[in-house]
């Protein structure tokens, strides 16, 4: 039997929008970061992004992905964009290198994440290569899911929207376990 998330995440102070996206996504982005799997940890945060991203714009948005990472996230401090993320996201998730067809063309920066405090041992970006701390972005991340959780509070009409479309995301907490 599925597990009815609404009912396992609702509080006697609210829905914990938090609690569920923490089950669903930094729990398994965590695990993996932990046991040293980086490239999966990134590409599990992507696909988080996406996913977070269609719960906000559905199929109405251009580019949800780039769009919500402009209302929600602060990626300045990191020093990546939005777009050269879903760049990023393309060549991970579609190939598991890091040339998506525009950063072959030139026209968006390959990004390389590293772990760890910046030392001389990661290189400077340039206009054609950016080098990004994964565990800030994991942790920005993190603060655009609070501003973003935040919008739920002032837009109350959010919410059947939000059910509506985070019921058809895939989730270890909602995935049916039969016994043998």
């Amino acid at each position: 039997m599925a597990i009815d998330y609404i009912g396992t995440f609702f509080t006697d102070e609210g829905f914990d929008f938090t609690g569920l996206l923490n089950a669903d996504f930094f729990e398994p982005i965590r695990i993996l970061f932990r046991a040293e799997h980086y490239v999966s940890a990134t590409k599990l945060l992507v696909v988080a992004i996406d996913s977070v991203a269609y719960v906000e714009f559905g199929d109405g948005e251009r580019n949800p992905f780039v769009a919500w990472l402009h209302r929600y996230a602060n990626l300045g401090p990191i020093g990546v964009t939005p777009e050269e993320l879903w760049e990023q996201r393309n060549s991970l998730l579609h190939m598991s290198n890091l040339d998506s067809r525009k950063v072959k063309k030139g026209e968006i920066r390959r990004l390389v994440a590293y772990v760890g405090g910046t030392s001389l041992d990661v290189p400077r970006s340039s206009d054609t290569m950016g080098y990004f701390n994964l565990q800030h972005l994991i942790v920005e991340f993190g603060h655009a899911c609070g501003r973003w959780c935040d919008t739920y509070d002032k837009d109350r009409a959010k919410i059947y929207q939000f059910v509506e479309r985070y019921d058809l995301i895939a989730s270890d907490a909602r995935m049916m376990k039969v016994r043998v």
